[in-house]
């Protein structure tokens, strides 16, 4: 594609001058922080509220729970966010008038897609790395007890969950124009997909599977090579050819 590398710069120095700087770091440091507080007191709340029986019926705190915690607020909460973040990176230029500049300069209209997607994939996974450093200091911290391979297996699963739904929200912003369009696809792709989870066929051939893998690497229990590599493949397979679809429309779009 004609100019991808230079799109990708201005991509990024985009992301770098508004607010996607500050978000998803931001967002994902936060969460990182509290769901070590979390697991450590949470039974200490409850516990203060509901009697000493409800308190000693809950597990003690450790590093599981530190872990399933991070999942669990990257899954319901953190996800969204990164759906936002994705659903304005071309239908925000067609808005503002900016897309017209891609008609006269020597560059692929069908790279823009793209580079916004690879512009805001760099930021999520230096954001993701940021998040559980901080999760792992903090479990470290409270437990003396953190192992990395979990924690590490759990965000990498949710980072690749994450891509793929943003890869959906940045080409429906592509295909429709609209910053709200696609921020509804995206959300509505995302919960479609969260009931698929629950039904095991869909879970083990289709992207469902990546949103139960999380929790699963946090428990640290032994998952299969098939469950792990078919969620993976048919949701790379998905990405690429919405994406396609998001560039070949943009391309085409009237600006």
């Amino acid at each position: 594609m004609t100019g991808f590398s230079t799109l990708c710069k201005h991509e990024l120095y985009a992301v770098w001058r508004t607010w996607h700087r500050y978000v998803l770091p931001t967002v994902l440091c936060l969460f990182g922080v509290m769901s070590v507080v979390l697991s450590r007191f949470a039974p200490d709340i409850v516990g203060s509220m509901m009697g000493e029986a409800v308190r000693k019926a809950m597990p003690e705190p450790n590093w599981h729970e530190a872990y399933n915690q991070w999942t669990k607020n990257l899954a319901q909460t953190v996800m969204f966010v990164v759906i936002f973040t994705g659903a304005g990176a071309t239908s925000s230029l067609v808005s503002s008038g900016r897309a017209q500049l891609l008609a006269v300069r020597p560059v692929s209209r069908a790279s823009q897609p793209l580079a916004a997607l690879v512009a805001r994939i760099a930021v999520l996974a230096s954001a993701s790395l940021a998040g559980m450093a901080i999760v792992w200091a903090a479990t470290f911290g409270f437990y003396r007890e953190a192992p990395v391979g979990p924690l590490v297996a759990a965000t990498a699963a949710w980072f690749a969950c994450a891509c793929f739904f943003l890869a959906i929200t940045v080409a429906m912003s592509s295909l429709t124009g609209s910053t709200l369009a696609a921020a509804g696809i995206g959300v509505g792709s995302l919960l479609l997909t969260m009931i698929g989870s629950a039904v095991e066929p869909i879970a083990e051939n289709s992207p469902a599977g990546l949103l139960t893998l999380p929790s699963a690497f946090a428990e640290g229990r032994t998952i299969g090579a098939a469950a792990v590599a078919v969620p993976f493949a048919t949701s790379l397979i998905l990405m690429i050819l919405v994406v396609v679809l998001g560039a070949k429309s943009f391309a085409r779009r009237e600006l």
